[in-house]
């Protein structure tokens, strides 16, 4: 009896495990002043295309990869990228159903694009900080909804430490999460919008950054 009842709340936890994966279609676009890249050994790393996702969250812990190259649709353009984030609700309103509040987001980035023609690369580490607005709607051993909008402010450097300089970040996500709904296990579909704008000391690593990333996850 106490075993199945541990089991129900486990999944029916609003805040459960869930291993996602997915597709997020990208823009990575330059912004610096084209007289930058006048050198032979700097491009125009810009693109357009799908990445992979692949994805681990848990009570405000989210740790994601990604990974584009020419089989995701990514011509001549090697992306990869590691998110590591923790985010903390404080609910201003509290009731059976509802939630709403403030998140504090700590997290840090990594991004690294390459060229397939050109020894140039994108590779920067983000550490950042930020709040904004957290709501989530809730119906035991049924289903919850869950969302939330987060700008952010960090600092950016490059591999070896050399090159820096700062980002701002907006983030937001949807989850639907539907409860016990496959051999006992809950089935989540989400979406983030990622937008990530970069402002490096000198203008060749001035990139923007928007993404959409869709994804389906399974409760552990």
């Amino acid at each position: 009896m106490f075993s199945v009842d541990n089991e129900l709340r486990k999944q029916t936890n609003p805040l459960a495990s869930y291993i996602r994966i997915g597709v997020q279609p990208m823009d990575f676009n330059y912004t610096g002043a084209q007289s930058a890249l006048i050198s032979p050994d700097i491009a125009d790393l810009s693109y357009s295309g799908l990445v992979s996702q692949i994805g681990f969250e848990s009570s405000g812990f989210n740790l994601d990869l990604l990974f584009g190259d020419n089989f995701t649709g990514l011509e001549n353009r090697r992306v990869f990228g590691l998110s590591l984030k923790f985010t903390n609700p404080f609910y201003l309103i509290r009731r059976d159903h509802f939630g709403l509040g403030v998140p504090i987001q700590l997290g840090t980035e990594l991004l690294n694009v390459r060229s397939d023609q050109v020894n140039t690369e994108f590779a920067q580490t983000n550490l950042y900080a930020g709040g904004g607005l957290t709501a989530i709607l809730f119906y035991p051993e049924k289903f919850s909804i869950s969302t939330n909008i987060i700008p952010s402010f960090g600092f950016s450097t490059a591999s070896g430490g050399f090159i820096g300089g700062d980002v701002f970040s907006l983030n937001s996500k949807i989850r639907f999460n539907f409860f016990n709904l496959i051999f006992g296990r809950n089935i989540s579909l989400g979406y983030d919008y990622i937008y990530d704008s970069y402002d490096i000391d000198g203008e060749e690593f001035d990139y923007d950054l928007n993404g959409h990333s869709i994804t389906i996850g399974i409760s552990l």
